[in-house]
Order: C-alpha cells, then sequence, then structure tokens
C-alpha cells in the first residue's frame, strides 16, 4: 500500500502487508520503510536495495554489523541506494518517517558529522522510546525543526551523499538507524575526553546512539512476532549481564520504564543489573538493593552470542572477564550522573 492523503505525506512505502491487525489500540504499533524502494517488502534479497561500498565489495557491505574490514569494523545502520536519480545523476529519492515521531535533531551541515546532513526522530508514542536516524542527505524539508511532530510516511527530505568524508555521488545512498538513546547528558561525558573537536549534535551525536538490526527488525515485523518495541528487545538474545553499583534512577530507565524492573521508587536502590543483547544494546535495568565491593562486575556471560571481531561486549584479562572498552562506554552513559 502507498501512504497518501495527509499533509507533508508523500508516496511511502508503509508494510501495510504486515500489520498487526490483531491489535486495536490507540498505541497500534506499525512501520514504513524509509524510501520508495518496495524490494524489501516484496521479500528480494540484499542487491535489490543495499548500497555496497565499492564496485568489488559485497551487498552485504551495507547492511549491519561487522560488515566491514573483513569483519572487523562496525556498521550502525543500513545504506540504502536510490531507485531514481537524474541524468547527472544525483539522488532523486525522497525519505520517509518509518514511525510517528518528534523531531529531536537536524544537522544541516554536510561536514559537521561523518552522518552529513542528517535528522533523528524520536518515537515518544511506544515504550522503549526509540530513535531512527536519516543520514547523508541532500536536502532536509522545509519547515522541519526541533520539536516538529511528524507522521509515518511523512517526507524528511531527499536521498543524497553528504559527509565529512567523500561519498562518490555513484555511491548516494541512505544511512539508516533505528535503536536506542542512552544519556541525557552527553554533553558532560563528552568534555571528559580527549576528543579534539567540540560536539555538535547535542545527545544526539552518535557515541550516544546504540542501533540495532533494522533487517532483523523489520523482518520479524513482518512475521508478525512482536507487537511493540519492548517485545521485540525481549526476543533478542541477551549477551552479558553487568551489574554497576549507582545509587540513582539513570535517565535511561526513567525514559524507557518498559525496560525496567525492580522497586525504582525504593530509595534504598545500590546497583542495577544490566543486561545487553546482541552488539550492546540494552534489554532491561534490574534495580537492586544489593551493595558489593566491585563497580563493575560481570554476572552472566554468552559468548556464543557475542560477536567475535568488531563490537565486542566481554574480554578476558588475566584470566577474569571484564567489559570491553565499547561496553564501558555504555555503561558510563548510561549511568552518568
Amino acid at each position: 500500500m502507498v501512504g497518501v492523503g495527509n499533509r507533508g505525506i508523500r508516496t511511502g512505502v508503509i508494510i501495510t502487508a504486515f500489520l498487526l491487525c490483531h491489535n486495536l489500540s490507540a498505541n497500534f504499533f506499525t512501520l514504513a520503510w524509509p524510501t520508495p524502494n518496495p524490494s524489501f517488502a516484496k521479500g528480494l534479497g540484499y542487491h535489490a536495495f543495499l548500497q555496497k561500498t565499492g564496485p568489488g565489495k559485497e551487498f552485504s557491505s551495507g547492511a549491519f554489523g561487522c560488515v566491514r574490514n573483513n569483519g572487523y569494523k562496525f556498521h550502525e545502520g543500513l545504506d540504502l541506494f536510490p531507485v531514481r536519480s537524474s541524468k547527472q545523476g544525483h539522488a532523486e529519492d525522497s525519505i520517509f518517517a518509518v514511525m510517528d515521531g518528534t523531531v529531536s535533531h537536524v544537522s544541516y551541515s554536510a561536514t559537521a558529522s561523518a552522518y552529513g546532513k542528517y535528522i533523528v526522530l524520536e518515537h515518544k508514542g511506544f515504550n522503549p522510546v526509540l530513535y531512527s536516524l536519516y543520514a547523508h542527505l541532500a536536502k532536509i524539508s522545509d519547515g522541519l525543526k526541533v520539536g516538529s511532530q511528524v507522521k509515518i510516511a511523512q517526507v524528511l527530505g531527499k536521498m543524497g551523499n553528504s559527509a565529512s568524508f567523500h561519498i562518490p555521488l555513484s555511491r548516494s545512498h541512505l544511512h539508516f538507524e533505528v535503536g536506542l538513546r542512552l544519556s541525557n547528558q552527553f554533553n558532560k561525558w563528552y568534555a571528559r575526553q580527549s576528543f579534539k573537536t567540540k560536539n555538535k549534535h547535542g545527545n544526539f551525536n552518535g557515541y550516544n546512539l546504540v542501533g540495532f538490526d533494522p533487517i532483523h527488525f523489520y523482518s520479524s515485523f513482518q512475521k508478525k512476532k512482536f507487537s511493540s518495541p519492548t517485545e521485540y528487545l525481549n526476543s533478542l538474545p541477551v549477551v552479558t549481564k553487568i551489574r554497576v553499583n549507582a545509587p540513582h534512577l539513570p535517565f535511561f530507565a526513567r525514559q524507557n520504564p518498559s525496560l525496567t524492573t525492580g522497586n525504582i521508587k525504593n530509595p534504598s536502590i545500590k546497583s542495577w543489573i544490566c543486561s545487553f543483547g546482541p552488539f550492546g544494546v540494552p534489554l532491561r535495568l534490574e534495580a537492586s538493593g544489593l551493595n558489593v565491593a566491585e563497580k563493575i562486575q560481570v554476572l552472566s556471560y554468552n559468548e556464543q552470542v557475542d560477536s567475535d571481531f568488531c563490537r565486542k561486549l566481554i574480554v578476558k584479562d588475566k584470566g577474569t572477564l571484564r567489559p570491553s572498552n565499547q561496553l564501558e562506554t555504555y555503561l558510563e552513559l548510561i549511568f552518568l550522573e
């Protein structure tokens, strides 16, 4: 089906064939594909919608995960190629909001980030609060600003090749992410690091955003395996559980109560048990009254579902399991005071 009729909404491929029609509540959950390409909805393979990183590369190089540099470099989202280009080679595809949401960040600069011109939506009508990110845009739609409300399949801009590095015109694409935001005080964390440049993107810097695999997310939706984001995240395998001594209620728990267990109003909270899924997506935070000597303690680890190459969550240090540098960063951001 094609989404039409509302002001600001043009052709957008809504995966209507896969709506979970048994759920008729006000918070009815559905998804749209972010480009006009119908290939995913038709069940076609990567070659029909993913932009590979070069002529001799596999189409999977445009997928999510450890798909770059022989598996040693992580790619947080999907790269989606255009279905229409001008005679000069400029992509002409419009980009669409994948869910109802609020504009939380807009970057009009083509060079201020590896994302180029990009826009971030937060989808606060559902719990947990997901973000979706649309990058390398040629143009952002007029009138969109922080706080703007958008509808599913609303046009957000036009596909392009903007970035702080060179993307050839022939490889114009949309970089698309969906996931969770960790902190509401990212600048505080950023100031403690040794970065040489100023953070120009507030809480919507990529360091503060943890994506999950959009292909798996959409495929599970097609198969009616979940009816809410919480159900989807609950279906993901737990890679590790970490106990963190932190006697306060973090932003992530306040923002996402459906991912939080235990008595969060109990003033005697001493620590949290944090469950992380593939590539570090936070799945659950459990409040605990237990105070232990170690600031961070690995409680469990399923090595079979951890990455073998990039974005590994747990490493062995002299025979002892400890969080990787990447997971330590996530924990710092989640429990930032």
